[in-house]
């Protein structure tokens, strides 16, 4: 039961990037950098990138685990953290929160895709 509604989780990311426009890789990393272009806060570039992934992020009550991305895609995500960081908030240990509540990683899976097998969606 729980690898089917991981699958129908996965489809609806999916979904949900490709009616963004986010099609390709190139694509995929101008959405990255807008968000934190947009973020005035590294909590809300965090909430940015979830909402990139979850199209009903406002129904979710929480997360069990984390979406787990291909390291190209975490690293690139954790440059933008670290440079955020470095603007915006001096005084804390850049990257931080990426490294504490952002996605997972994973060789296995290609360095810019996502998998959702770790993450449990809890709906309110």
């Amino acid at each position: 039961m729980k690898a089917t509604a991981t699958k129908l989780i996965e489809k609806q990311c999916q979904r949900h990037l490709a009616n963004q426009g986010i099609t390709t890789k190139k694509e995929l990393q101008h959405r990255l950098q807008a968000i934190f272009e947009h973020a005035e806060h590294q909590e809300a570039a965090l909430i940015g990138l979830y909402k990139m992934l979850f199209p009903d992020w406002d129904r979710i009550e929480r997360l069990e685990g984390h979406p787990v991305v291909g390291r190209g895609m975490w690293q690139y995500i954790g440059n933008l953290f670290n440079d955020f960081d470095q603007r915006h908030h001096s005084q804390v240990f850049n990257g931080g929160l990426w490294l504490n509540q952002g996605f997972s990683s994973s060789d296995k899976i290609g360095p810019w895709e996502i998998s959702m097998d770790q993450c449990n969606v809890i709906y309110s």
